[in-house]
């Protein structure tokens, strides 16, 4: 009666854990090895691009969509120039993952250029191209 016992309380919990295998949170579909494979024969965009609209759109499908997918899609729209497929995909993590908003709203100010270029850093004095200030009267005493 215990072997009994025992047996089918092992077989209970066998089946339990079996059950807890297999499943995760978001549709990640091998997202981790297209980028791999995308890093390391960068000339070959075309189907990383195809790889990653399935990602997207199976995700989607299913309503799992991995946190920084749509970031990722957007920012490969943009390396291609879709500047507006950009900006939708820029705006879906934003709304999806609140936590990503400040950044998403600086590559939407990218995507659209409303970003501010800095002024050029300062030639080092001695530079080509610098400006030397030189007190007056410095040229004539050189000649």
């Amino acid at each position: 009666m215990k072997t009994a016992l025992a047996c089918l309380s092992s077989a209970i919990c066998v089946s339990m854990l079996a059950g807890c295998g297999g499943h995760t949170l978001y549709e990640w579909r091998g997202y981790d090895s297209k980028l791999y494979e995308h890093y390391k024969n960068p000339a070959e965009q075309a189907k990383f691009h195809e790889d990653m609209k399935e990602v997207v759109m199976r995700a989607e499908a299913e309503g799992r969509v991995p946190p920084g997918i749509y970031a990722e899609y957007g920012f490969l729209l943009l390396e291609e120039g879709n500047r507006a497929a950009a900006v939708q995909y820029f705006q879906k993590e934003a709304a999806r993952w609140p936590e990503s908003r400040v950044l998403m709203e600086k590559l939407i100010a990218v995507a659209e250029n409303r970003v501010k270029k800095p002024a050029g850093p300062a030639q080092p004095a001695g530079a080509p191209g610098a400006a030397t200030a030189q007190p007056a009267g410095s040229q004539e005493a050189m000649r």
